[in-house]
């Protein structure tokens, strides 16, 4: 059964990584790569410098909301281990295929051993991260579709020849408000955990229950913390958090907008940013891919043509690898954190090798 399931997760990610190279391909196959590397080296040092902060400013920011999370669960947690946590499963997410689920599983043991939080409240803690997330993208995506309304209705008339694809944002927004009550709901009642691990018993395996056994208080703990976050009101739960998370997403449009004047781009914010409020819904729904390979600059070049940016071929091939070299950036240094992390179990372990040898 776990041979089958493994088999099964390498297949969807060798899957979903020809999906994005096709994708790529496809897109860019025309390019002149000459050009391409002529806009991204006439920015300059300063410039790829400020390309690169406000990925580091939207963590920072989520990271101060995620400590008020933390501070209504009682404990006081410091913005520097929450970020380290950041950086290093963002590393995972952004890098490898369905990476987002490898780096929420690795988030409670990184709080564990960075932040000195207890697993069930840092379970707690990740589920009304996730509602935080959640509810303001959806104020996020409906704040910036209405201010960018008429670069969406033009960009709808041209790419599906009817304006009613506009209002799509509008439509997205409102599953994630739905998302997010739905997740307030059924934590709130105090009760998720405690079945999970019901559905859990039902399953044949005497080592797993031996374990569950073990974990049975720390199961009832989360329900506990949950319930009593969501019980502390809209402003202390919502509101206070809410407002560093939704200025951690304006930092992607702002990133995006950065790079699209570096490369000479004359749009304004709004319009860019109503670009990216689809194209990041899209990259967060089509998870399987890496970074939403594919998807992000398929968009991006469609709509630049669109929009009737000059040789927008090569501006969306600058701006896609600008984007990309963000994000390896900023995986590499995660990665290097994590490798940090694992030097002093395996150090004692190569000594006790040689030893033994």
């Amino acid at each position: 059964m776990a041979t089958s399931k493994s088999r099964g997760l390498l297949a969807l990610r060798i899957a979903s990584g020809l999906c994005a190279l096709s994708l790529l391909v496809w897109t860019f196959h025309g390019v002149d790569f000459e050009r391409v590397s002529e806009n991204i080296t006439g920015i300059g040092v300063l410039g790829l410098a400020s390309i690169a902060a406000p990925a580091l400013l939207a963590l920072g920011l989520e990271c101060v909301g995620w400590s008020r999370v933390f501070q209504n669960l009682g404990q006081r947690v410091a913005i520097r281990p929450l970020l380290r946590v950041r950086l290093m499963t963002e590393a995972v997410a952004q890098t490898l295929p369905l990476g987002v689920i490898w780096a929420e599983s690795l988030k409670p043991m990184l709080l564990g051993r960075h932040a000195r939080v207890p697993a069930s409240r840092a379970i707690a803690g990740l589920v009304a991260r996730k509602y935080l997330l959640v509810s303001s993208q959806a104020m996020y995506v409906a704040l910036l579709s209405a201010l960018g309304f008429a670069t969406l209705s033009r960009l709808s008339v041209s790419l599906t020849g009817r304006a009613a694809f506009a209002w799509g944002a509008f439509a997205a927004s409102g599953v994630l408000c739905l998302i997010a009550l739905g997740l307030c709901g059924t934590f709130a009642c105090g009760s998720a955990a405690e079945r999970v691990l019901a559905l859990l018993r039902r399953i044949p395996n005497t080592r797993l229950q031996r374990g569950l056994l073990r974990r049975e208080a720390s199961f009832v703990s989360t329900d506990s913390l949950t319930k009593r976050y969501f019980a502390l009101g809209f402003a202390r739960t919502t509101l206070a958090p809410g407002i560093f998370f939704l200025c951690g997403w304006l930092c992607e449009a702002l990133e995006s907008f950065l790079i699209l004047k570096l490369l000479g781009v004359e749009l304004g914010f709004f319009a860019v940013a109503s670009i990216e409020v689809l194209l990041s819904f899209l990259k967060n729904v089509l998870f399987v891919l890496p970074a939403g390979i594919g998807v992000q600059d398929v968009g991006y070049v469609s709509c630049l043509t669109v929009l009737g940016v000059p040789d927008a071929l090569t501006v969306g091939a600058a701006f896609s690898a600008l984007k990309r070299g963000k994000e390896l950036f900023w995986a590499a240094v995660g990665f290097a954190l994590l490798a940090s992390d694992l030097r002093p179990t395996l150090a004692p372990r190569a000594q006790n090798e040689v030893l033994t040898a």
